[in-house]
């Protein structure tokens, strides 16, 4: 799904525009953007929790030229969802 038609479902069952849906999602970036650079975690009540992790840098080999180079640190962020979003998420199905 594009960003576009997220905005669009999002703003759809909120009642919102998505003008405002947008910008609240803008919003929203920038807030896990900001937990990630300082490897903090973003919690959401019922919903789930933002977790970010580094992974170190490293050094590979280039499997074609037997060239050594080193890969930058990487900062993910993984969602871990709440017991009562899982809940939810598992009565919808049944």
């Amino acid at each position: 799904m594009d960003s576009k038609t997220l905005v669009q479902r999002i703003s759809r069952t909120l009642g919102d525009d998505t003008r405002r849906t947008s910008a609240l999602l803008d919003v929203f970036a920038g807030v896990l953007r900001t937990a990630a650079v300082s490897r903090s975690s973003v919690a959401i009540p019922s919903f789930g929790t933002f977790i970010t992790i580094k992974a170190d840098e490293e050094i590979v080999t280039d499997r074609v030229t037997g060239r050594r180079m080193m890969l930058p640190p990487q900062i993910t962020v993984e969602f871990q969802p709440a017991a009562m979003l899982r809940k939810k998420l598992l009565e919808s199905h049944e």
